[in-house]
């Protein structure tokens, strides 16, 4: 963690006490996981959540099974990134299959996001997930138990209330995700909207970071009480 991530995460703790509200990401690396997926990840980083995401990239060398479901059952909220690709990877299916365990044992929250997909496709299992399932028949034969899990998981997941990415720009539906998962968790969100910076702008730490101060600077420290916010001002050289 980088000095200025580390900074952040401390302040959005002492002021939202966000820090440990943990958010597992689902989602298939081959075509989310370094374009909307990451960006959703940092996005809600910036937000004070912390997340848990499974890729390839990520956690290198503790993706078993015993650490994803434990990852599941320590999180308050499952976000679930439904794309063309997301039923061909089996990790992700077995990861849907502890995600919809964990929300019918304890009630674990849980949010579908459907990234250029109907959810009639992911409940029906048609189109790309049709074909997935084709192959996971052929490959997985003498474990159609197994098979029946990943289907069943798809049409409980699809029927729960989720968000469509339809034709709206990704900024704006990543940060109608970040605000709809707040209010899920009774969460208080600094005031400063993600779209209103390019993208590659909002996932530069430091110039997002002071434009967080400057906000939470006039949201929290009136005029009168400035002096208060003055060292930390000048530390950061926020003007």
């Amino acid at each position: 963690m980088g000095f200025f991530s580390f900074i952040r995460r401390l302040i959005l703790k002492i002021l939202f006490g966000t820090a440990d509200d943990l958010v597992f990401l689902s989602f298939s690396n081959e075509d989310t996981g370094k374009n909307f997926s990451d960006h959703l990840d940092s996005a809600l980083t910036y937000a004070g959540l912390s997340t848990f995401r499974n890729d390839d990239g990520i956690r290198r060398g503790e993706n078993t099974g015993s650490e994803t479901r434990k990852a599941i059952q320590e999180s308050k909220v499952s976000v679930i990134v439904f794309s063309k690709d997301y039923a061909s990877s089996t990790r992700c299916l077995d990861e849907l299959v502890m995600i919809m365990d964990a929300r019918r044992a304890s009630g674990h929250i849980v949010l579908p996001i459907f990234y250029h997909l109907d959810p009639s496709e992911v409940r029906s299992q048609e189109g790309r997930y049709f074909e997935a399932f084709s192959a996971h028949e052929k490959s997985f034969e003498g474990e159609m138990g197994r098979v029946d899990e990943w289907r069943a998981a798809l049409r409980k997941a699809a029927d729960v209330a989720g968000m469509v990415l339809q034709d709206r720009y990704e900024s704006e539906f990543i940060e109608s995700i970040v605000r709809e998962i707040a209010d899920k968790l009774n969460l208080s969100l600094p005031h400063v909207p993600f779209s209103s910076l390019p993208l590659s702008s909002a996932l530069c730490p430091p110039s997002y970071f002071f434009g967080l101060l400057r906000e939470w600077r006039r949201s929290f420290f009136p005029p009168s009480s400035l002096l208060l916010f003055f060292l930390t001002s000048q530390f950061f050289g926020i003007q």
